[in-house]
């Protein structure tokens, strides 16, 4: 039996705005085993990085957590308050947040802002804190991290930048990692040894990542096992290699088929998802995908959305009634399911 280390359980959060009331997440529910990395993926507006400010105590005012349980070593930490949920934040739960520009102090060196979490979780003398941070530094790739403790975060690359928020984030080698679109926006060299980065300390130290992003081709290197969100909800959870081999929900079928592919260049236009998603203000009782869904049934228009059912092998599931399969799998992997 795999080892969890993170356990999200019905979790629900809402922002109450003045058009109303927008349920960012809805529902969701997911277990993320130590030592392995879980992807989040969907559209933008999906729910992804609500849930991630969830499980850390961020959402912003007027967001709030208005129902579940997010297990951390057996402690709920919707439970804990002050000074408790500090020492895990932080500490044993960190999160590097999709953009590094906003994400630094610009007024504190990047040394001042890699010494505040060393100094605020352990008890070691500045002159140990600054050692420590020229390592974490220096493991990121950095070049002469002895330099780059005394620069500030107009003087860093967009690249750079990012491994200094990885660097505050894995200072302390937290159990989790959060990673919020560590990959947007940066050249595609880049992204490639930030990832390179991740999976190294994931195998250096056991690290178990939670990897926010909308880019498949950085979900497919990364994941073990991958949730597709849609309007709040899950849509689909699988195993990584299960999922892009075989999805089920018509919305991951149409976000792999709406990716480009270098061995498909010649076959002309993108496939695109028709229509928008709707507004969290006010979903409907029906499958939210429905109007987008060129597989409705009379079932999903008049049944409440489903919950998570199985479609297949291990713990692949979708909130479908009518799942996609693929002609060569016919009725026995309906039978499996």
């Amino acid at each position: 039996m795999q080892d969890i280390i993170l356990r999200v359980e019905d979790l629900q959060a809402q922002f109450d705005t003045t058009d109303g009331v927008v349920k960012a997440v809805n529902h969701v529910s997911f277990d993320v085993p130590r030592g392995t990395t879980l992807a989040i993926t969907g559209e933008s507006g999906s729910g992804k990085s609500s849930v991630a400010l969830a499980i850390m105590g961020l959402l912003p005012y007027p967001g709030r957590v208005t129902g579940g349980k997010i297990y951390f070593r057996d402690r709920d930490l919707l439970t804990l308050k002050g000074e408790e949920l500090r020492k895990i934040r932080g500490r044993e739960i960190a999160i590097v947040f999709q953009d590094p520009s906003t994400g630094l102090n610009p007024v504190l060196s990047i040394g001042d802002q890699v010494e505040e979490v060393i100094r605020t979780h352990q008890r070691v003398s500045r002159r140990e804190a600054k050692a420590m941070s020229i390592d974490v530094l220096g493991q990121l790739g950095l070049p002469d991290p002895e330099e780059i403790v005394r620069r500030y975060p107009f003087q860093l690359s967009g690249g750079m930048a990012q491994r200094v928020m990885i660097a505050i984030a894995t200072a302390l080698n937290p159990s989790v990692l959060i990673l919020d679109e560590p990959t947007s926006a940066l050249d595609v060299t880049v992204q490639a040894a930030i990832l390179e980065d991740m999976a190294r300390l994931q195998e250096r130290h056991g690290t178990s990542i939670i990897l926010i992003s909308h880019d498949l081709g950085v979900v497919a290197q990364m994941a073990d096992n991958v949730a597709v969100m849609y309007a709040g909800h899950l849509a689909e959870y699988a195993d990584a290699a299960t999922l892009f081999r075989s999805p089920r929900h018509p919305y991951t079928a149409s976000l792999l088929a709406s990716r480009p592919r270098p061995d498909q260049e010649s076959r002309g236009r993108l496939a695109v998802i028709e229509g928008a998603p709707p507004s969290l203000v006010d979903l409907p009782d029906e499958c939210a995908f429905l109007p987008r869904c060129h597989k409705a049934t009379s079932e999903c228009r008049t049944e409440p959305t489903p919950s998570l059912l199985p479609v297949g092998p291990a713990a692949h599931v979708a909130a479908c009634y009518n799942p996609m399969y693929r002609a060569d799998e016919g009725s026995a992997a309906r039978r499996s399911a």
